[in-house]
């Protein structure tokens, strides 16, 4: 209950704040929103862009991150699978931890994901599941939230929705293509406004810590059976 209230006195004075915010962010929402993505952010230097778009039936944004890198195939399955490190890279991530090992192509993860005081943390249960095209060798690893693997504690606020994949296509000269894209409901009554505000930063950092580590030799000389190269 005192978090609750903490929470809620907390976005109380913050909305005065970010009002003029929390209406670009619905003037710059295209009319046919649910159909097509705006371009809400080019990082020319990293080569990064995201694009956002409404969800049918939500008040919370998507959104869609684009940025390319040389690079194998394998290379982002093993930096994704690297749960330890998933902390130096992932935005906001505070830990994350491999549950179980479901199988050679799918994977149960636990993170927790740290939020600015007064609003809890969140944490989450993500299903991934990884595939390649055999024409096309491009992979792509889809996540989805499991709330049916172990119940959320009193510490954190359970993100129940979510879902997202991270696609990789092969280019000309060893360069890959990498879309990130995901859609999730934090949870814990947080408006949709301010979540919707955050929705930018979140995919550019994450491609920005991806691409500072996805060169290194770890990654790049792993080998996977269920990944072919080109």
């Amino acid at each position: 209950m005192r978090r609750n209230i903490l929470e809620t006195s907390f976005f109380t004075t913050f909305c005065t704040i970010m009002l003029s915010l929390a209406a670009a962010l619905m003037a710059s929402a295209p009319a046919h929103a649910g159909k097509a993505w705006h371009e809400a952010h080019y990082d020319e230097k990293d080569d990064i862009r995201v694009f956002t778009r409404k969800v049918k039936g939500s008040d919370m944004m998507t959104f869609r991150a684009i940025t390319h890198v040389k690079s194998t195939l394998t290379a982002p399955i093993a930096l994704l699978e690297d749960a330890e490190r998933a902390h130096k890279w992932v935005f906001s991530c505070k830990a994350m931890a491999l549950i179980e090992q479901v199988s050679n192509t799918s994977a149960l993860y636990y993170m927790v994901t740290d939020m600015p005081w007064p609003v809890s943390n969140r944490d989450s249960i993500s299903e991934t599941s990884v595939s390649q095209d055999p024409d096309s060798y491009v992979v792509r690893v889809d996540i989805s939230a499991r709330n049916d693997v172990f119940p959320e504690n009193d510490d954190h606020v359970r993100i129940r929705t979510m879902t997202g994949y991270w696609q990789m296509t092969p280019q000309d000269d060893g360069v890959i293509e990498i879309v990130y894209e995901a859609h999730a409901d934090p949870g814990g009554g947080l408006p949709s406004w301010l979540v919707n505000s955050f929705l930018v930063d979140a995919p550019l950092e994450t491609l920005r810590g991806f691409r500072d580590l996805i060169g290194e030799e770890q990654y790049q000389t792993a080998s996977r059976q269920y990944i072919k190269n080109l």
